[in-house]
């Protein structure tokens, strides 16, 4: 469970900054304009939209994850994501100069035409198509929520993690979407500030899980050592 909240807290922190990057696409949603529950009903689908897309993700990156783990090296893993969760904070720069490969690009681009059309229609369905093409737009938050994922090295829990760190940016996203406004600047600033001292935090929760040095929930012992010392045992 502390996985869990580790992501929803992710989401909650990370909202504001989910605001800047998807809220002009929140705030041109075809939202039926007389019928209230119609809005209702399809912010909420629009929400689990992304939501859906989210948890999607967090299971092919399960699976990688899983990969490391049938192969021994889950822990070295958590450590190697730790760091990197860090470096990234510290030194942002080294990672915001790299180029795209092209068929990401390309990829991209298509989810963009996709959204072009399904914000010209109107009606539940297109609302939560929307909310699952927004999903896969590039996002620099949701590829650390997708670092946790890769170290939890189990489909169906990567999956949830990543579902719960999309339920963190729900209540922020269905207010702009619903009202058609933003948090107060002052706020959103400090919301921001916070964010890299918990992705810092949770690198750090990573690291200490691949040290495996005995810390009940964060730390659990290496596995693998304590089947060689039974064997010694017999």
């Amino acid at each position: 469970m502390e996985w869990l909240w580790a992501g929803f807290g992710m989401g909650i922190l990370g909202s504001l900054h989910c605001a800047g990057m998807c809220g002009p696409i929140a705030l041109a949603l075809p939202f039926h304009p007389q019928n209230k529950s119609l809005q209702l009903l399809g912010n909420v689908l629009y929400q689990l939209g992304r939501i859906t897309t989210y948890g999607f993700i967090g299971f092919l990156f399960g699976l990688i994850g899983r990969g490391f783990s049938l192969a021994g090296i889950q822990q070295p893993l958590s450590i190697l994501l730790g760091v990197l969760m860090i470096l990234v904070v510290i030194l942002p720069k080294i990672f915001n100069t790299h180029k795209t490969p092209i068929i990401i690009t390309q990829f991209i681009n298509k989810i963009k035409f996709g959204l072009g059309k399904f914000l010209q229609k109107r009606g539940l369905f297109a609302l939560y198509t929307t909310g699952v093409l927004n999903g896969f737009l590039p996002c620099g938050l949701v590829y650390m929520a997708l670092l946790g994922a890769l170290g939890i090295g189990s489909p169906a829990e990567s999956s949830v993690f990543m579902i719960f760190f999309g339920l963190g940016t729900f209540p922020m996203m269905f207010a702009i979407a619903l009202t058609g406004s933003f948090i107060s600047v002052k706020w959103r600033n400090v919301f921001n500030k916070a964010v890299p001292y918990f992705v810092i935090l949770l690198g750090i929760v990573f690291i200490l899980r691949g040290l495996g040095i005995g810390i009940k929930y964060i730390s659990p012992p290496d596995k693998s050592l304590q089947i060689n010392q039974t064997e010694q045992c017999h």
